[in-house]
């Protein structure tokens, strides 16, 4: 389940575009899977095909369709040197 803070909810209705949630990065060694937090982005994503779009009031959302449903993930706003976007919380490397 994908839920938006209320700061991002307020960002992505300024910008009225849609948002994805980009693939995560997997490193695979021996014993383990390691997966980086995926990067989330305002836009649509390059092949439709690898991702899930869901829609909920005032957005857009695109999810890989390789997202385990299993995780809670909130989307986020960071801030940083006045710089604003998007980031997940939540997010379980292993």
């Amino acid at each position: 389940m994908i839920e938006f803070s209320e700061e991002a909810l307020a960002y992505v209705g300024e910008r009225k575009l849609p948002v994805v949630i980009d693939l995560p990065y997997k490193v695979s060694g021996c014993c383990f899977d390691l997966a980086e937090p995926p990067s989330v982005r305002l836009g649509e994503p390059k092949d439709m095909a690898d991702y899930v779009r869901q829609d909920s009031p005032g957005v857009t959302l695109y999810v890989p369709r390789c997202l385990s449903d299993a995780h809670a993930l909130t989307i986020r706003v960071r801030s940083f040197l006045g710089f604003r976007s998007l980031v997940v919380d939540g997010w379980k490397p292993i």
